[in-house]
């Protein structure tokens, strides 16, 4: 990749598969803190290391697929460099999971890597037609809130897991809808249902819902300016929409 050609600076976090993470861990923080559940150092850390191991997976085996999208550009130049790292990151989440997490952590979070490793069969080797961006917004969503749901005590609190799925899902759908221009989903519409139960939601946890209510905000307005934006400057922003959590973690010790 000479100089002349070469990404953005703006553009590496989503080439190098960091911007996911990022986002995961600020949720699980803000759940966490909102839910008042004890997240240990090393749920955070191994957070970051499987939703970094996922994504790159996702797109190495994407990139053979013949795409021209920048991320799948990048991994198909560069996999045999992102294999060795990507092995001693496996390695790394693997011991960090097995010697350094709750017994009932490590239970909840197993069953989600079967999970994941059930959307590799079913995408990259039986490659059936499937809601794939349906399953990677649940996948997400259960990951960053995992280390939370023991501190899960009513209605209100399902309430804003649920609807942070939705985001992820949205988030999904507007990439895919961005990036390829012919893909028809009504992510105005969507987003718009989500700001309203989430502002709904406020009621009972203004910080949690009041995080929601604005990224939902940010994907109508993105959707609505989407013709005068470019399709990368898109996709960095629709996971910029998600890092709501910056904004409103301060409140989180004051409010619930």
């Amino acid at each position: 990749m000479t100089p002349s050609n070469a990404p953005r600076f703006w553009l590496w976090p989503n080439l190098l598969s960091l911007d996911a993470p990022i986002v995961a861990v600020l949720w699980q923080i803000l759940f966490a803190r909102c839910f008042h559940a004890d997240v240990p150092a090393a749920a955070a850390a191994l957070l970051v290391l499987a939703v970094w191991l996922i994504y790159a997976a996702d797109r190495v085996f994407d990139s053979r697929g013949g795409s021209t999208l920048p991320r799948h550009e990048f991994y198909r130049r560069h996999w045999r460099a992102v294999i060795p790292i990507w092995s001693a990151a496996f390695a790394f989440a693997a011991w960090l999971a097995w010697t350094r997490l709750p017994a009932p952590l490590l239970q909840r979070g197993a069953l989600i890597a079967v999970a994941a490793a059930l959307y590799f069969t079913i995408v990259h080797a039986v490659r059936r037609r499937w809601p794939k961006e349906l399953a990677v917004a649940i996948l997400f969503a259960l990951g960053a809130t995992v280390a939370a749901w023991n501190a899960i005590r009513s209605a209100a609190d399902v309430e804003v897991v649920v609807l942070f799925s939705c985001l992820c899902w949205i988030n999904c759908m507007a990439i895919e809808k961005w990036e390829r221009r012919g893909v028809h989903w009504p992510i105005g519409i969507a987003a718009t249902l989500v700001a309203a139960a989430a502002a709904f939601a406020c009621a009972d946890r203004p910080v949690l819902g009041g995080a929601e209510t604005a990224s939902a905000i940010t994907f109508i307005f993105l959707d609505f300016r989407r013709r005068r934006i470019s399709p990368d400057a898109l996709r960095v922003l629709a996971d910029v929409a998600l890092l709501t959590p910056v904004f409103f973690l301060p409140l989180a010790g004051i409010l619930r």
